[in-house]
């Protein structure tokens, strides 16, 4: 099982090379978007799409009326009010379920789910090495969908599909953190080894831990029981 990158992922990835390229740097803005999107030779919605996947990365930030602006990734600006909420339900429902997925997984994986596992977590680090943050969200996804399909009960994939656009958004937000980008890889590894030892409490509370961790890189808080 390989993720495939959407066409808003692509164009993520070729804005942000164009950033790279042309040397914009914290403050900078972007060309107006029908420019931006006529450049990349992409659609209005891809672009739309686009830029919501590099303002959650940190990337960006997109200004209602003025622009797309650069921002300065060493700065972890809070998001607003109505977005922090969000992103806090989004948790709680991941901290509902997840953890006893890898729980589940640590009992019901097989070779082909391990395998796929530590690929993921591979094309992580090698994502993070090459500073492609898009590539990394995109194994990051791959990782947990990977453990619902390991669970053995498909009734988990179909409850979180219909919310997969939105869980993906939200595990893009640590990456914002800049000074904490690598702590989702060191947590990957720790719950893939609970689940390769076939410890389902160990892989259940690494990835309880995994989710709130992610909540504080991204500055996000939610009441929890």
């Amino acid at each position: 099982m390989t993720r495939s990158e959407t066409a808003p992922e692509r164009a993520a990835r070729d804005i942000r090379n164009l950033i790279k390229n042309k040397g914009l740097g914290a403050g900078d803005s972007l060309p107006p978007q029908r420019s931006l999107a006529n450049e990349l030779g992409i659609s209005r919605t891809s672009l739309r799409e686009a830029l919501a996947t590099l303002e959650a990365l940190g990337i960006v930030h997109i200004h209602a009326g003025k622009g797309v602006y650069i921002t300065d990734r060493q700065i972890h600006t809070p998001m607003d009010q109505d977005r922090n909420r969000h992103a806090a339900q989004v948790y709680q429902f991941r901290l509902a379920i997840e953890p006893y997925v890898a729980g589940l997984a640590a009992q019901m994986r097989n070779a082909g789910h391990l395998e796929t596992l530590a690929n993921s977590i591979n094309d992580m680090r090698a994502a993070l090495e090459a500073d492609d943050l898009i590539a990394a969200a995109m194994a990051d996804t791959e990782f947990h969908e990977v453990l619902l399909l390991a669970s053995g009960n498909p009734m988990f994939a179909d409850a979180m599909h219909p919310a997969a656009q939105i869980i993906h958004e939200n595990q893009m937000l640590p990456f914002a953190n800049a000074n904490a980008i690598a702590a989702p890889l060191s947590e990957h590894e720790q719950v893939l080894r609970y689940i390769r030892d076939h410890n389902p409490s160990g892989a259940r509370d690494a990835m309880h831990f995994h989710v709130l961790s992610a909540a504080t890189r991204a500055k996000i808080a939610f009441l929890r029981p």
